[in-house]
């Protein structure tokens, strides 16, 4: 089988591009491979040759998976080691290690300095983090360390790790970390804590939580765990969970009711829910931005690394002092350097765009998630609930209805886009088909993050065949809501200029009602002077009159 046949280049409007184009044989029918990358996230399609026409060109190629492309000419990367250029792109969203927090919350404790001030945790909590995970020594050990300190022993002796599908695990415990004296607010453990993206809440008995009682930028999902009956044969727990506003739905989705019995079953279900939440959170748009802007920087970085490569392979342009000589050409790639050549002579290459400047960081909300009843359809959005929160906030949503609500986004086309995994930074953990029918519920785990290879499994059907036709009638009611919704949006701008109007107004009476007081003020204050001063005289006035 051949293998990817590479090509770059710069869109006015989208920026960097690179194309890999390979052949495959499926079905007694050949197909093309394409995987487009862009700063917005790389497509992945598996396309009929017959659907490309007569002799496609790798531009019209990439315009299939992206319309918004406006580049006519895409370039060959022609340098050797380019795979490895390409395969360390596309694995820079590969995490293998994952770091939680796990805060012990003890019985009526609502604020963080009660939180982050507990010494230690009950035997209860011992049971729950030896079920969680391994109790090891932080000294010398080899493996992800997630920020501890594993020479000195400056954050603790000891804490919890451990492996689960191919990934690392490492858990801040709260009452594991360093205890300082004096420090009401503990900074030593909310510098480990508050920086974790999805911490655990361990409550002993029915104890509020909410979120904001945890001032931190980085934590967006709460998982909370109350133990019933502990240190039992009969020990269970009471999931919840809790995530800011922008973090979409993760799964497994929460049985009804979300009790739990301690064993295995339960390890496996908060290890997958915990990586998920972390997935998910990556979604969000704090750290959405930030990826995007890491994904642009790379891509840019990729394509002059490429064009660079490309040219000196070709003997068009100097290598850098003390890198090797390109490898001498011959044959076809002697015929590859003169169209180069002429080509860059009449075509100078164009100038990188820079990346778009991150914007504000919205607000902090949390949404509370709701248990589900009842299977939910593929692609559906999980929703759990807070459960153990016995007073909500304001700032949180919650839903009277048990039964799942599905978030499907329809698609243009059947095409799954690669970069699912792009758009969180992460690969989502998936739960076993059978899922946990011990516990009465189905598995219904679906973040809307996958994996390549899940993807390249799913994709087989073609997109862009002519006998798919639009329905005219859809368009036509399509045209006509929009232009509903611009006649709505006229309104509204018009309501929105006799607001400003009113307001305008009102800040010139107000400006006129204070200068008005001001006036009054003064003469007020005029005026006891003048009785202070008629006072004074009539005082006088008597003294003279009594000495007559």
């Amino acid at each position: 089988m051949p293998d990817h046949i590479n090509w770059y280049g710069e869109d006015e409007l989208l920026g960097p591009v690179v194309l890999s184009i390979k052949p495959e044989q499926m079905s007694s029918q050949e197909h093309m491979r394409l995987i487009l990358r862009l700063r917005s996230g790389t497509c992945h399609e598996l396309v009929p040759t017959s659907c490309l026409g007569h002799a496609p060109t790798p531009a019209s190629m990439a315009k299939l998976l992206n319309d918004d492309l406006s580049l006519e000419r895409l370039e060959p990367v022609l340098a050797p080691g380019a795979a490895d250029l390409l395969l360390a792109y596309d694995e820079h969203v590969l995490v293998n290690h994952f770091k939680f927090g796990v805060i012990y919350q003890r019985q009526g404790q609502t604020r963080e300095e009660e939180l982050f001030g507990n010494r230690s945790h009950s035997q209860a909590m011992d049971e729950f983090l030896d079920m969680l995970g391994q109790r090891i020594p932080l000294k010398d050990h080899k493996g992800y360390r997630g920020g501890l300190d594993t020479q000195h022993g400056q954050t603790g002796e000891h804490t919890v790790y451990d492996t689960f599908k191919d990934r690392e695990i490492m858990l801040h415990v709260s009452t594991l970390l360093p205890y300082t004296e004096n420090d009401a607010q503990q900074l030593q453990r909310k510098r480990h804590i508050g920086n974790d993206i999805v911490a655990i809440v361990f409550q002993e008995a029915n104890t509020p939580f909410a979120p904001e009682m945890i001032a931190s930028h980085f934590l967006h999902a709460y998982i909370v765990v109350q133990v019933i009956e502990p240190c039992s044969s009969g020990t269970r727990y009471k999931v919840s969970v809790a995530a800011r506003n922008d973090v979409p739905f993760f799964g497994p989705t929460l049985p009804s009711p979300a009790v739990f019995k301690k064993g295995p079953e339960l390890r496996e279900f908060l290890l997958t829910k915990l990586i998920n939440a972390e997935n998910a959170c990556y979604k969000a748009d704090k750290f959405a931005k930030l990826e995007t802007r890491t994904r642009t920087s790379l891509l840019s970085n990729l394509v002059d690394e490429l064009r660079s490569r490309s040219l000196q392979f070709c003997g068009l342009q100097a290598p850098p002092a003390g890198a090797e000589p390109p490898r001498e050409s011959s044959g076809i790639l002697s015929t590859v350097r003169k169209a180069l050549t002429s080509r860059s002579k009449s075509q100078p290459d164009e100038r990188r765009r820079p990346p778009p400047s991150p914007a504000a960081d919205g607000a902090l909300v949390f949404r509370a998630h709701k248990p589900l009843t009842k299977r939910t359809s593929s692609g559906a959005s999980n929703k759990d609930t807070l459960s153990s929160v016995s007073s909500q906030p304001s700032s949180y949503r919650t839903c009277s209805s048990a039964s799942s609500s599905p978030d499907a986004t329809p698609h243009r086309t059947q095409r799954v886009a690669m970069s699912e995994s792009d758009d969180s930074s992460l690969n989502s953990v998936d739960l076993e088909p059978a899922g946990y029918h011990g516990n009465g519920y189905h598995d219904d785990s679906d973040t809307g993050m996958e994996s390549m290879g899940s993807t390249e499994n799913k994709r087989l059907s073609c997109s862009f065949c002519a006998d798919e036709q639009p329905d005219p009638s859809a368009a036509s009611d399509l045209i006509k809501e929009l232009e509903r919704l611009k006649t709505e949006v006229s309104a509204l701008k018009n309501d929105k200029l006799d607001l400003l109007r009113q307001n305008v107004t009102c800040q010139r009476d107000i400006k006129k009602l204070k200068a008005n007081e001001m006036k009054l003020q003064q003469d007020m204050t005029t005026a006891s002077r003048e009785i202070a001063r008629l006072r004074s005289l009539v005082k006088e006035f008597g003294a003279e009159l009594s000495a007559v």
